[in-house]
């Protein structure tokens, strides 16, 4: 509940900054002798950025737990509010938990967009974002133990395991983030929420 709250939250706050940020003249208060020809003397922007980063969350998670994994991402501009994003990476965990004891590890990767709530405005790449992915992941799972449970009473009665097998899946990711340029040609992007 508190998750909603906050997401909720944040949504309407960058959507409100979003389109607080227009300055529309009713056309009842301009009236034809005071219009202006206004030419931009700043030549509009020809060329699409590109940015490619990498995952330091993952290798920091790894000094301190058994998950071990690395990602990448490169995101191209389309145009100022629509990003094309993908995603690779790599991940090693082991579950131990309610009983259940799985190694797994394997690649993953990811295709999606980000549309640009707010930018900056001195520089477009800055700005808070919402976006979706579609995602496909190839991996090995080895379940070490697993409980088996009684059918009436619900009681663990004794513990399998399963050999090593391939497995692949695939799913859908909606996400919301920023990005901010820190020095000269180095961006942080960061995820609020990703479900």
């Amino acid at each position: 509940m508190v998750r909603q709250l906050l997401l909720s939250f944040l949504l309407t706050s960058a959507i409100n900054f979003a389109f607080g940020q227009e300055n529309k003249l009713d056309s009842k208060q301009v009236s034809d002798s005071t219009k202006v020809s206004v030419t931009d003397s700043i030549p509009a922007k020809k060329y699409h950025d590109i940015f490619i980063g990498v995952d330091l969350f993952n290798p920091i998670v790894s000094a301190f737990t058994d998950k071990k994994g690395a990602s990448a991402f490169l995101s191209y501009q389309l145009n100022n509010k629509w990003h094309l994003v993908a995603e690779v990476g790599y991940e090693k965990n082991n579950f131990n938990e309610i009983n259940w004891n799985v190694d797994v590890d394997g690649i993953f990767g990811k295709i999606g967009g980000n549309w640009f709530i707010t930018q900056d405005v001195e520089n477009q790449s800055n700005g808070i974002y919402i976006g979706g992915r579609v995602a496909y992941a190839k991996y090995s799972q080895t379940i070490n133990s697993y409980p088996i449970r009684d059918l009436q009473s619900n009681i663990v009665v004794g513990y399998d395991s399963r050999p090593k097998v391939d497995v692949s899946s695939f799913w859908v990711e909606a996400v919301v983030g920023g990005r901010e340029f820190l020095w000269r040609i180095i961006f942080t992007s960061f995820c609020i929420y990703r479900w």
